[in-house]
Order: C-alpha cells, then structure tokens, then sequence
C-alpha cells in the first residue's frame, strides 16, 4: 500500500492528517539528515586520506594524527548511518528459515527484531552517555593529537537514540500494517 496514497486532500475537510504518517516522515527526515552528516564526515575523511597519503609520498609530510581522526571520524559516521539504514530496511537479514512461511509470519519476526533492536539501541544510548560522562570526567584524549574522547559520544547517543525510535516506528508500523 503507497503512504502517499492513503493521505487524501479533500477540499472541505483539507489535509488528512495520519499521525503515524507524520511520525514516519519525521524519522525518515532526520535519519536521512543523520546520514547525509555521514556521509560528509566520510567524505572529508576520504579526501584527508588521499591527501596525506600524496603528502607522505612526495614531500614525506603526512597528515599529523590522521590515523586518530580516520577511527574517530568512521565510528561516528557508521552511527549516523545506523537509523537511515533501518528506516530503509537495509540491515542484512537472513530467511533461510522464514522464506517459506507466509508474509505475515515474516512480518512478524520483522516486528520482533524491531522491539530487540529498539531495545538495544536504548539500552546502548544510556551507557554510551554514561560513557561519554566519564570520559569527559577523566579528561581522556587521543595520544597524538590530544583531542577529546568524549566528543565523538554525542553523536552515537543521538544516533542511538534516533536507531531505537526509529525501531520502535517501524515495529508499530509493520503491527498495524497486519492489523488492516
């Protein structure tokens, strides 16, 4: 059934306005947006790495500390990627033991590993935060360049947090979607 489709404009009444449709917009909207920063951070990571590498190679001069802002710079972008990808159904799943059961059952377990990974992701947020609470604590940094641990934290908690009501949006969805 097309989302797009089940949102109706009538000129008496105006917009139907479908809170679950409006929710799912607004967390395919952010997670996109999380993803895009993704992406950037991946990107400027590409081109500093390609330009230190060229760098070590004529003039002997790489990059001071890119090693340090490769690790930091990727985990932060696989957590910005983490809700865009679940959004889209793009984890990886394996059917070998539901391809032959009907669409429901399989929508089902679908239902099931969105309140597991809604879960997780929530339980992941709150002792990532306490993480990120003691590293700011202990003032840890990274060896080279002396750059704060806890910075990279903010973003895999929101990420987190994004993942889990992004989880628990589509396992809704997915439950009504049985239901009509």
């Amino acid at each position: 059934m097309n989302d797009a489709a089940t949102e109706a404009t009538t000129p008496e009444s105006g917009p139907d306005i479908n809170p679950e449709m409006a929710i799912g917009r607004a967390l395919h909207f952010a997670s996109y947006i999380f993803a895009m920063l993704g992406g950037l951070i991946m990107t400027a990571l590409t081109v500093m790495t390609v330009v230190s590498v060229i760098g070590r190679w004529l003039f002997s001069a790489p990059i001071f500390g890119d090693f340090e802002l490769v690790e930091i710079g990727t985990a932060v972008s696989v957590f910005l990627f983490l809700p865009y990808c679940h959004m889209n159904r793009g984890n990886v799943i394996v059917d070998l033991f539901l391809a032959w059961t009907s669409k429901t059952v399989q929508t089902l377990f679908d239902i099931l590993g969105s309140i597991a990974l809604s879960i997780i992701a929530g339980l992941l947020a709150w002792r990532m935060t306490i993480g990120g609470f003691d590293m700011f604590e202990y003032n840890e940094t990274t060896y080279i360049l002396a750059l704060p641990v806890w910075g990279a934290f903010p973003f895999a908690v929101a990420s987190l947090v994004l993942l889990a009501l992004c989880s628990a949006y589509t396992a809704v969805h997915d439950g009504l979607r049985i239901l009509r």
